[in-house]
């Protein structure tokens, strides 16, 4: 399985992030915050990305807890 190919906005995405930590929670309004700074990076972005295997979700509600949830890196798509 080839490396899936990553639009500029999404390398941009993925920069910013490693560069704020590569850890990070969603607000009330599904903006990612990092290292005390909002991602300017949209949901569907990082919803893409998580797609792909470059970023993972958890925590929050959809899996039992408390709040939004947090996302972090993941060391990228594994091959199949």
């Amino acid at each position: 399985m080839m490396r899936p190919a990553l639009t500029i906005p999404q390398s941009e995405a993925l920069k910013w992030f490693k560069d704020h930590g590569g850890d990070g929670c969603f607000d009330l309004y599904g903006v990612l915050l990092a290292q005390g700074e909002t991602a300017p990076v949209s949901r569907r972005t990082w919803n893409r990305l998580r797609d792909l295997g470059f970023v993972e979700m958890y925590g929050g509600k959809a899996q039992g807890g408390r709040g939004r949830g947090r996302m972090r890196l993941t060391p990228g798509p594994v091959d199949a």
